[in-house]
């Protein structure tokens, strides 16, 4: 099967040209027959329809009333996320949107497959230089788009601008060489409706909430794909966490992420959210509302009373499981609310300690 890369981009319905990045590569011409095996596990789908992705972009006819399967006859698919809203506004509440792509990581595994252990590591670094890190950066795109230069996009990502646009991703089938996605579109739930198109650069701009559930926004230096953090509810579904309370199996990261996390050099610009009042030195992680919600109720009420800080009472305690996260901030807000200014030096005594004597690490 061959894959092109066009060098202008396609015109949209409209007859404009976007030059948005990353675009995506789909199947051409992909099968019906294929997809039982991937479906087996839904009994539900017994009847299905096979729909050009084509004609579902280019007019607004009624879809069949049944389940479909959206195919293209093209290889090159534009803005994902424009072609995502336009999908979503076609289909019914039954309807599923399947798909295959090749993502980033199929493409590493391809370059791997096809050169010797010494060839790829001298090569890989320069083509991961070139079409991943290069497309991001501000003052390069326009050089990226007249060299045609178009970034690969991984699973995260993509996944992120799914569920960003208001799908549900059912599943995802990984082969070596290509990935399939089997989402359904979520009706109740379409953040890009009141959150901006996430932040792709360097610099992170995540929402947060800070005192009183008053969304902020905190800076972090990348460690994670774009849309990532659309991902973590999914994540959390299917593999739960891990010790120290973080996600297991977290394909969002990004390679050399965790080197980045483990010396928390991914915080430093949150010392602009110190500054401007958002944290405070000492205090309970800003977290997700995903996050925030798998607190138990009573321990929601206490928290939200309190600004968050950029050091956590965890790198005091050092607890293994959520729960003991739990009962960390709990320990140490119930203590801040009787003796503030005691309570944060002795946290703070308590952390210094750990980081530069016991070696804690973040993870």
């Amino acid at each position: 099967m061959a894959y092109s890369r066009p060098l202008l981009p396609y015109p949209l319905v409209d007859g404009t040209y976007v030059d948005t990045l990353p675009r995506i590569t789909i199947k051409a011409n992909p099968s019906v027959e294929e997809l039982p095996n991937y479906l087996s596990n839904y009994a539900q789908l017994t009847t299905w329809e096979s729909v050009c992705l084509e004609e579902v972009l280019q007019n607004n006819s009624p879809l069949p009333a049944k389940n479909i399967y959206l195919k293209s006859t093209v290889t090159r698919m534009q803005d994902p996320n424009l072609v995502f809203e336009k999908v979503r506004s076609r289909l019914a509440p039954q309807h599923y949107f399947v798909f295959s792509l090749i993502t980033a990581e199929n493409v590493k595994f391809s370059i791997n497959s096809e050169f010797n252990t010494l060839i790829f590591t001298l090569y890989y670094p320069f083509y991961f230089l070139v079409k991943r890190v290069l497309p991001k950066l501000t003052g390069l795109r326009r050089i990226c788009r007249l060299l045609t230069i178009i970034p690969d996009i991984s699973k995260a990502e993509i996944m992120g601008r799914l569920i960003y646009k208001g799908f549900s991703v059912i599943d995802i089938r990984e082969e070596t060489r290509e990935t399939t996605l089997i989402v359904k579109p979520n009706f109740a739930s379409d953040p890009s409706q009141t959150r901006p198109i996430p932040s792709q650069g360097f610099i992170l701009r995540m929402q947060r909430l800070g005192q009183y559930s008053k969304p902020i926004q905190v800076y972090k230096l990348r460690t994670m794909h774009p849309y990532a953090e659309y991902v973590q509810a999914y994540l959390h579904e299917r593999n739960g966490l891990d010790r120290g309370g973080k996600f297991k199996n977290d394909f969002r990261v990004i390679k050399g992420g965790r080197v980045i996390r483990k010396y928390w050099l991914d915080e430093i610009p949150m010392l602009y959210n110190l500054l401007r009042g958002d944290l405070k030195l000492i205090g309970i992680r800003p977290i997700s509302e995903h996050y925030f919600s798998l607190y138990p109720a009573s321990a929601q009420v206490i928290r939200t009373r309190h600004k968050p800080g950029l050091l956590p009472p965890f790198y005091a305690d050092l607890p293994q499981t959520f729960d003991e996260i739990v009962q960390s901030e709990l320990t140490y807000l119930t203590a801040y609310e009787a003796a503030p200014f005691a309570t944060d030096l002795r946290y703070f005594k308590r952390i210094l300690m750990n980081i530069f004597f016991n070696k804690a690490r973040s993870k």
